[in-house]
Order: structure tokens, then C-alpha cells, then sequence
């Protein structure tokens, strides 16, 4: 692959986004999410107002699936139960250093109002990882014009014959990493700023930039990658071990035949314009009518009228003919704010954002209450296990570069008497295993510390767990100060009482 026909796959991406017009309907999108509504227009008989209804639809919609956090669980389906421990503090490090989750909450506003959300993960050996030896998995958040598949057709990316991720960078930093990495000259001296992103380079007063291009595909030995810019490799072919393509993608709602979604943004812009329209109309209408107006008789005030107060008005003729009068226009029929509000709630409604949803109602009934709520959150539940499946997708790619980099690690597990042992673990031997996997995905509460203390004092009560140790040891460590000292003093408490009973068993010879 050279720099060239890297360039003309990259260039056949673009046309097939003209085509379907997604650059322009992603930069309409984020004005109006923004609020930018009234961007070229030059108006000056009205004041432009902005009731932006799609901000909050979006905002709901990314807070009711982030609301509930997630939690993975991988377990080897050999029921191999040290390392299925070990891979759960493995997750729990790579989870909290990567910062997965708190970009989620960014690329769900990103599909919501853009389409699509997508995730680049790679392994920085440069990163603190909490071990003697440095490197972790990184993530980074990649925009849907800045992805580019083999085949636009279908959106599976584990399918795709190649992938190219599109980067704008400053050419100073590309030339360094292309000296790091030890180019010719040649290749140092053509990374040169190619005026790809003129308009925001021109916006942002920096034009020394230039687009990379990183572009991988898989093969028999494993996944190649290539960077390079328009006449100039960064970085030469490069083999890993791995056997997914490190990029997780999701479409808010999918389309046949196209590896883009669309946003619900999309669809409800021509309402949000005709209530920016009709509420600008209205508030003008109310501001050159709602007050009276002096009208008076120009040849007997040829000077004109003063409303001042304390002002000598001078005139023409008998001051006890003046003809002066008050006049006010005829009240805005009421239909104008009553289909102001329909349209409100008809879009937000359309959307899936209603009153119940948004909280705007009295709480006289709060069992109808909750149960509206559930209905309107149920066609929710379908982007809801469309995240899920991302997020699925990103764990076995951490898993897959898991197996690849980490190596040797050591973690603390805690073994069956409570006592935490420090033991190693190496990461190569998970390596292929991926698919052997099986990754769970759901809302945390099922696994989240509060829910498992409460089950088991429900257990308790119902006199399902008899044994005062054995609720102690299901008992999560966080949730119990000095949980280890107990579970020994309980331990001893019953081996005491196990020998007295032998003792008294052997002295008096009954069976007890």
C-alpha cells in the first residue's frame, strides 16, 4: 500500500458521504443542537428567537441510557474460576485509566444528534498502569465523517475489508513521530499541510495542519496498520496480534444498506424552524400592538405631539377642539400560542421526550405516573440494547489487546479464607480465546455492591442463609469494616465450638 492508493480509498469514503449529504446534515445537526438556528440568515424586521426543543429531547435520551450504569463480566466458559477473577480487576483498572465510560456519555450525544458514535482503542505503552511495567488500553472518541469503511454497504465493522480513520494534525507533530520512527528524509520533507480542512483551519487561525490517514485491514498473520499523509508513509506497515479490528461503532437508528444511522435530530429540524418562526412572529406581533397609540391631527399639531411630561404642547386653533385620541389594535387571536404549545408537545412527543418523561405533571397519581414513564422509555429500550452490544463490542476488543500487551501482570485476589493474595497472572495465555468468552452486559445495579448486600439480608430474613459466616463472606469488603477480623473471629468461634462438641460427644457417648 502506498501513500497514493491509500489517498484514493480515502477519497472514495468522502464521495459516498457527499453522496448521502452526511457532512452537510452532521454540521446542521450540531448548529441546532447548539442553538445556532438562525446561522446565514439576515433578518431585520424580526428578532430571532430560539426555543430549542432538541437540546432537551437529547439530553433526556442520553441520561435515560446513561442513567443505569453498565458493568462487563467475562467468564471463560471452562468455568475457570481464578481467571475469570483475574479478568474482573483486569476490567475494573482498564475501565477506570481508559475512561471509557465517561466518553460513552460523549458518544451517545454523538450518535444522538450526529448519527453514529464510534470508538478507536489502542494499547499506549507510554500509559501508568498501576504495574511494574507501564502501558495500558487507550480510547479515543472518533467522529462518523472522520471513519471511512471498505464497504459503506454494510456497518458491521468486523466485517469490513479495511477501515480508515481520518485525523487532522498539526505537521510539526506528524514530523516528529515520522523521526521517532525513523522515516527517510524523503518522507519527513512531503508531510507539508494539504489544505484538506481549509474552512475550519481558517477558523481556528492555524493553517499548518494536514490530514493522517491510519488504515487497517486484516490479514492471515494478524491486523496491519499504515499511517501515512498524502505523499508520505508515517508509519510503515505494522503486524499485531489481534484479531478484531480495535474499533467499536453504533448507529442510533440503523439504514439499510449504509454503514451511517440517523439521528432523531434530523427529522424534527423542520419543526423546530417553523416554532423558532411562529414564536418570533408572535412575540413581534405583541410588541407593535399590545400597546396603545397616540393619534392626533397633524394641521392642528403641525409641530407634533410631545407625550413629555410637564410639557407645553403648542397648537393650531381652539385647544378645547384638539382632536387627539388613543388607539389600540385588535388582540393576536389565541390559536397562534395554542399551536405554539401542540407543536412544542407534538415534537417532543414524536420524538419520545413526553410530559411524563420530562416530569411536567402534577404527581396526583404517582402509580400512573410511573407508568406512563415505562411506556414512554420503552421505545427507548431498543437503543438501549444497541448500546449494550457496543459496549460488548469494546470488551472483547480489550480483551483481544489484553492478550496481545499486557503480559505479565500481578492483581490481589482474596481466596477462601478472606485473605488477599498477590498472585501473577499472564495475559498471552487468553490470546485466541476471545470468542471462548462469554461477556455480560447490563445494568449495574444487578452487580453493584448496595444490590448484593440488600439480597442478602432478604436471604437472611427469609431464613435461606442460616449460617451468620457464610452471609458474611457474600457480603461485598467495602460494605463491612473490618470484614476479614470477623470472618476469623467467626471461624475460630466455630472451631471452638466444633471441639467442645466432640469432646462432650466422646465423654457421654451420645450420638448429637
Amino acid at each position: 500500500m502506498t501513500p497514493a492508493a491509500v489517498w484514493r480509498e480515502y477519497g472514495h469514503g468522502q464521495d459516498y458521504k457527499h453522496r448521502i449529504g452526511l457532512y452537510e446534515q452532521v454540521r446542521r445537526n450540531e448548529d441546532f443542537f447548539l442553538g445556532r438556528q438562525w446561522e446565514g440568515l439576515r433578518v431585520k424586521s424580526l428578532d430571532p428567537l430560539i426555543f430549542n426543543v432538541l437540546r432537551r429531547c437529547v439530553n433526556l435520551f442520553v441520561s435515560m441510557l446513561v442513567s443505569d450504569d453498565v458493568a462487563v463480566e467475562a467468564r471463560p466458559f471452562d468455568g475457570d474460576e481464578r481467571t475469570a477473577r483475574v479478568l474482573g480487576k483486569a476490567f475494573e483498572g482498564a475501565i477506570e485509566r481508559s475512561r471509557v465510560k465517561v466518553l460513552g456519555r460523549q458518544l451517545l450525544r454523538n450518535a444522538c444528534v450526529d448519527g453514529d458514535g464510534c470508538y478507536y482503542i489502542h494499547f499506549d505503552p507510554h500509559m501508568e498502569s498501576g504495574q511494574a511495567v507501564r502501558g495500558d488500553i487507550a480510547v479515543e472518541l472518533i467522529d462518523n465523517t472522520d471513519i471511512y469503511f471498505g464497504n459503506p454497504a454494510c456497518d458491521e465493522v468486523q466485517r469490513q475489508p479495511y477501515l480508515i480513520l481520518a485525523m487532522r494534525r498539526q505537521v510539526e507533530d506528524v514530523k516528529c513521530e515520522a523521526l521517532r520512527r525513523k522515516r527517510p528524509a524523503e518522507d519527513i520533507n512531503a508531510i507539508v499541510p494539504d489544505g484538506e480542512g481549509a474552512g475550519q483551519d481558517e477558523a481556528d487561525g492555524d493553517g499548518r495542519r494536514c490530514t493522517v490517514l491510519l488504515r487497517m485491514w486484516k490479514a492471515a498473520d494478524g491486523m496491519h496498520f499504515l499511517k501515512t499523509t498524502r505523499g508520505a508513509v508515517v508509519m510503515p506497515e505494522t503486524v499485531l496480534p489481534y484479531r478484531l479490528y480495535p474499533v467499536a461503532y453504533m448507529s442510533w437508528n440503523r439504514v439499510k444498506n449504509s454503514c451511517h444511522g440517523v439521528s432523531p435530530v434530523t427529522e424534527a429540524i423542520p419543526n423546530q424552524v417553523a416554532i423558532n418562526k411562529l414564536y418570533s412572529m408572535y412575540v413581534q406581533c405583541v410588541k407593535q400592538v399590545a400597546f396603545p397609540k397616540i393619534i392626533y391631527d397633524m394641521t392642528r399639531f403641525p409641530d407634533g405631539y410631545s407625550n413629555d411630561v410637564g410639557k407645553a404642547v403648542g397648537m393650531r386653533g381652539n385647544p378645547n377642539e384638539a382632536v387627539l385620541a388613543a388607539f389600540r389594535a385588535p388582540d393576536i387571536s389565541g390559536q397562534v400560542m395554542g399551536v405554539l404549545k401542540q407543536m412544542m408537545r407534538d415534537t417532543m412527543e414524536l420524538m419520545g421526550a413526553s410530559d411524563a418523561a420530562l416530569g411536567n405533571v402534577a404527581p396526583t397519581n404517582t402509580s400512573a405516573i410511573v407508568a406512563v414513564q415505562k411506556a414512554t422509555a420503552a421505545p427507548m429500550e431498543l437503543t438501549r440494547m444497541e448500546f449494550y452490544r457496543f459496549i460488548e463490542d469494546w470488551a472483547r476488543i480489550f480483551l483481544d489487546l489484553m492478550g496481545a500487551h499486557y503480559g505479565v501482570r500481578s492483581y490481589v485476589l482474596t481466596d477462601g479464607d478472606g485473605a488477599e493474595v498477590r498472585t501473577e497472572f499472564d495475559f498471552s495465555t487468553i490470546a485466541g480465546r476471545d470468542m471462548m468468552l462469554n461477556v455480560d452486559v447490563g445494568a449495574a445495579s444487578y452487580w453493584s455492591e448496595t444490590m448484593q448486600t440488600v439480597t442478602n439480608d432478604h436471604l437472611l430474613e427469609s431464613g435461606v442463609i442460616t449460617d451468620p459466616l457464610l452471609y458474611l463472606e457474600n457480603i461485598p469488603d467495602s460494605q463491612v469494616r473490618g470484614k476479614r477480623g470477623l470472618l476469623r473471629a467467626l471461624r475460630g468461634q466455630k472451631n471452638s465450638n466444633t471441639e467442645k462438641e466432640k469432646a462432650y460427644d466422646g465423654n457421654t457417648g451420645t450420638n448429637l
